[in-house]
C-alpha cells in the first residue's frame, strides 16, 4: 500500500514538472522596448534630415529590433526604403525590362492582312 501511494505521488510530481516546462515552452517571450524603440525612430529620422540614409537604415532596424510590434517603427523603416528604392540604391535582383518592339512590327500601309486558315 505504501508503495503504491508513493508511486501516485512520484507521478503526479512528475506531472506537473511536465505540465510546468511545457506551458512555459509554449509561450514566448517577446521584449518590447517601447522607450529604446522611439528612441532609435528619433535617431533614425535625425540621421534622414542629415542624408545619411544608410544609418538610417541601420537605426530603423534597431527600433523594429527593440519592438517589433510598434507601428511608426514600420512606417519608418518603409519610408526609408523607399526612399533607397526611389535613389537607385537598391539592387534590382537581376530583374531586366524588355525594350518594346513596336518598330519591328507591320505598318498600316503595308496592305491587306492575310490571315492563316485553318
Amino acid at each position: 500500500m505504501r508503495k503504491s501511494g508513493l508511486f501516485i505521488l512520484s507521478l503526479l510530481v512528475l506531472l506537473f514538472i511536465g505540465y510546468q516546462n511545457l506551458s512555459a515552452s509554449s509561450t514566448q517571450e517577446y521584449k518590447m522596448n517601447k522607450a529604446l524603440c522611439e528612441k532609435y525612430i528619433n535617431l533614425s529620422r535625425e540621421a534622414l534630415e542629415e542624408d545619411n540614409v544608410p544609418l538610417a537604415q541601420a537605426y530603423a532596424k534597431k527600433a523594429i529590433q527593440a519592438n517589433s510590434w510598434d507601428r511608426l517603427a514600420w512606417a519608418n523603416y518603409n519610408d526609408i526604403v523607399q526612399r533607397l528604392a526611389d535613389d537607385g540604391e537598391i539592387p534590382e535582383f537581376g530583374t531586366v525590362v524588355e525594350q518594346s518592339k513596336a518598330e519591328d512590327g507591320p505598318s498600316a500601309d503595308a496592305g491587306p492582312v492575310q490571315l492563316e486558315g485553318c
